[in-house]
């Protein structure tokens, strides 16, 4: 028998967990949904660029007299620093993701082993236990195959 998770989360806990995340979400109210033709136009800057990114930070830190009066020298800031800040909420929050879908994945594996229990003892009851027939019917539907028709058949 298949247990790789056992756990449950109460009413109040599943509340709590989607009201701090609507928190979250409002406090982040400047995050972006950018379609793939939009990501496709920026700039890529990934972890390549990084290093690069910084010593531009630590330039203009040291030597701000050198930028062109155009240069948005706080915004620049602002977004460095964000992009630090944000990449580790990220990172956390990427991990928790996998963590969910993990268990997600293991929970739905253990409720599919014990459907398949379930499955077996409504076959083998189902003349035995009015009612049973039809639940065993619509079961089977999930199992049937499909048959690809042969070339000589089209």
């Amino acid at each position: 028998m298949q247990n790789l998770v056992s756990a449950s989360l109460t009413p109040e806990v599943k509340n709590e967990i989607t009201q701090k995340l609507s928190e979250i979400k409002s406090k982040l109210n400047f995050l972006l949904t950018l379609q793939a033709d939009e990501i496709q136009g920026l700039m890529k800057a990934g972890n390549t660029y990084a290093p690069f990114v910084e010593k531009a930070y630590h330039v203009v830190n040291t030597h701000p007299e050198i930028l062109p009066q155009v240069f948005k020298l706080e915004e620049f800031k602002q977004d460095y620093l964000l992009s630090q800040d944000l990449a580790v909420i990220s990172d956390q929050i990427n991990q928790l993701a996998e963590s969910i879908t993990n268990t997600m994945f293991a929970v739905r594996s253990d409720t599919m082993v014990e459907a398949l229990e379930v499955y077996t003892a409504v076959k083998q009851n189902r003349d035995k236990v009015p009612g049973l027939n039809v639940v065993a019917e619509e079961m089977s539907e999930f199992f049937k195959k499909v048959r690809k028709k042969s070339p000589e058949q089209n």
